[in-house]
């Protein structure tokens, strides 16, 4: 570990900032010397905004010094993917589509870290308008060779890069969980609804989840309790008490119990990271957590024979219908994800109405499944396979949604904890599903994890 704040998570950061042991502006500091030796490599922003972050800071850094209020993030830079409406602020979803766009409103979730303190530092990369699991032309920290994964691909380098210590994300097949498993940081995928998409650009509405990313788990708690809360401007919000989220690890885990649904999400997967993933089960374990494997919901085998498809049904179809004000654009899009939209042109009613209902019952399914085993969590590796290398003269390729989506699917909330390296040098990734109303709950299962691996103290190599 270096001395530089850029290092640091943002639980430490705030302790110091309370303390007025490091100032804003320091840290801001630190952070730009790190995108100015590391960016040229890795390629995370799209835009730069360090005047903003300065704003942030020089008021953070007035406000402590005078004993005045502050926010809960205040002098905190933070990167925000480049779907998120910034007011004044470039924002292009990676699409020559919206090349010269710039808002004139903010989304919710800027609007609620704005009035905690932070600081925008900029605006990360996406796979064009979040439709992929690639985030070109950014590279993976760990391994510049790779992908960083997508389509928040952006804000995961940045995370992992030090860069800045605070990033958000979309999530609709896993493009919050694959990039963070792919670059070593953690996310969660909440409820939808628990976080306002509002002045998010779209996807698809049925699947569409806001959230933030960042290197240690506990920071995830500290910014759900930020971001969370109903929005009337969001028509899926959630009008219901905000969860506890923990800022601490549990202390005993007697009578926790976590599935393993080995033939959905085990079998198939690289060794080395479902190797590493077991390893990350025993901490749970160690605190009196069992492990139990469970057989197929009944509605399993229709479902995952189709899940990818189910999927790719309602989210090409909705994502058809978002774009289509656009097709004057077309040629503007990337081959790639203008043959995607075009494909849900090709979706009819009778076709999107079954997605629809198998959806429903593998929700279903999954909850009765869970209240009968009395589960806590479902737990299987993030991705099934080191991130791809990157290929410059093909289209961009990220790692499979095969173990992500079914979550998705079922409207469970999901996270990404980091369960360690494999040997291959690369972070591996492991996903906890649950309830929608134990989600506080399965945030904590993450924390202890991360707690006791503590990937987050540990930064890949930098690349001048």
């Amino acid at each position: 570990m270096s001395d530089s704040a850029a290092d640091l998570s943002l639980t430490e950061l705030l302790h110091l900032l309370t303390e007025r042991k490091l100032s804003a502006r320091e840290l801001l500091a630190d952070c730009l010397r790190r995108i100015e030796r590391t960016e040229p490599a890795v390629r995370a922003f799209i835009t730069h905004t360090p005047e903003l972050a300065q704003d942030a800071a020089r008021r953070a850094d007035q406000a402590r010094a005078a004993g005045e209020p502050i926010g809960a993030l205040a002098g905190v830079p933070v990167a925000l993917k480049d779907v998120f409406l910034t007011k004044g602020v470039l924002t292009t979803a990676g699409s020559q589509v919206l090349a010269g766009y710039v808002p004139a409103e903010d989304a919710a979730v800027w609007e609620r870290l704005a009035a905690a303190g932070a600081g925008m530092l900029g605006k990360t990369t996406t796979h064009e308008f979040a439709y992929g699991t690639a985030s070109s032309p950014t590279a993976n920290p760990w391994d510049l060779r790779r992908t960083p994964g997508g389509s928040s691909g952006g804000s995961a380098a940045a995370l992992a890069s030090r860069m800045v210590p605070v990033a958000t994300g979309t999530d609709t097949g896993g493009s919050l969980r694959i990039p963070a498993a792919a670059c070593g940081v953690s996310t969660l995928r909440s409820a939808r609804g628990r976080i306002s998409r509002f002045g998010v650009i779209p996807l698809s509405p049925t699947f569409d989840v806001a959230g933030p990313m960042a290197r240690r788990m506990l920071d995830i708690s500290i910014l759900m309790r930020v971001l969370a809360g109903a929005d009337p401007r969001d028509p899926a919000s959630r009008h219901e008490p905000i969860p506890a989220y923990p800022l601490e690890p549990p202390r005993d885990l007697t009578g926790v119990r976590i599935g393993l649904p080995t033939a959905m999400s085990w079998n198939s997967v690289d060794d080395r990271i479902a190797g590493v993933c077991r390893e990350a089960l025993d901490v749970l374990v160690a605190q009196g957590a069992e492990l139990v494997d469970i057989a197929q919901p009944p509605n399993a085998t229709v479902v995952l024979e189709q899940s990818t498809g189910v999927f790719d049904t309602v989210n090409g179809s909705e994502a058809h219908q978002i774009h289509d004000a656009l097709v004057l654009h077309s040629h503007l899009y990337t081959p790639q994800v203008r043959e995607r939209v075009r494909k849900g042109e090709q979706v009819s009613p009778e076709r999107y109405a079954e997605a629809l209902r198998l959806r429903t019952q593998w929700a279903t399914d999954w909850r009765t499944i869970m209240t009968t085993l009395r589960l806590d969590a479902i737990a299987h590796p993030t991705i099934d396979a080191a991130p791809p290398l990157i290929d410059p003269n093909r289209p961009p390729k990220g790692p499979r949604i095969r173990l992500s989506v079914p979550w998705s699917i079922a409207d469970f909330p999901a996270l990404s904890v980091p369960a360690g390296f494999d040997n291959r040098g690369l972070p591996a990734g492991l996903s906890l599903a649950g309830l929608p109303e134990r989600e506080a709950e399965l945030v904590s299962l993450g924390v202890l994890i991360d707690e006791e691996v503590q990937l987050w103290r540990h930064g890949p190599p930098v690349t001048p």
